[in-house]
């Protein structure tokens, strides 16, 4: 597990993508088996950009999510559906709760032992890379931390993570960054 923190321009985004073409090149880690996270969807896509640039056809099937998009897809939920089901505004941090509550086993998931839900839910993953770690706030670092397997005892559970961020540049203070 690394945690890095660097200053601005020093390549942190750029070590994300290193990291990821690595374990795809170089450790032959299957595709489905790391999960990147980042912050917006332009960042997705940009780290989806650039990895694909470098790693060119290894990246079919690497999970590049932001934190509510992830969160929807454990919950198995869409932004469309959701609105719809509710008939209301969409509540982006609930998503954030109800996702590390199931991963945590505290809401039963239908068919599921509430032991299985996690590893389930999480598929296979083994890495997962995060970006502009500085940004997320308590909820958010809940659900890394649930994701990442931080409160588990067996260490083959466990995710290994790499989070790079600049403590300086927080401009999410406002909301517990």
């Amino acid at each position: 597990n690394l945690l890095i923190l660097a200053g601005p321009g020093s390549g942190k985004t750029r070590t994300v993508v290193h990291r990821c073409a690595y374990l795809l090149r170089v450790k032959r880690v299957r595709p489905r088996a790391i999960l990147v996270c980042c912050f917006n969807h332009k960042a997705a896509l940009e780290l989806r950009q650039r990895l694909a640039a470098l790693a060119g056809r290894d990246v079919m099937g690497v999970t590049i999510q932001t934190y509510h998009g992830l969160a929807l897809r454990l919950l198995g939920l869409s932004c469309s559906g959701l609105a719809e089901r509710e008939g209301k505004e969409l509540d982006f941090d609930k998503l954030i709760t109800d996702a590390v509550a199931v991963l945590r086993g505290e809401t039963a998931v239908p068919g599921i032992e509430p032991d299985d839900v996690r590893d389930r839910l999480l598929a296979g993953f083994e890495h997962i890379l995060v970006d502009e770690y500085q940004d997320i706030d308590s909820p958010q670092y809940d659900m890394i931390s649930a994701i990442a397997g931080r409160t588990l005892n067996e260490g083959e559970r466990k995710l290994s993570i790499l989070a790079v961020g600049d403590d300086d540049q927080s401009i999410y203070s406002f909301r517990g960054a």
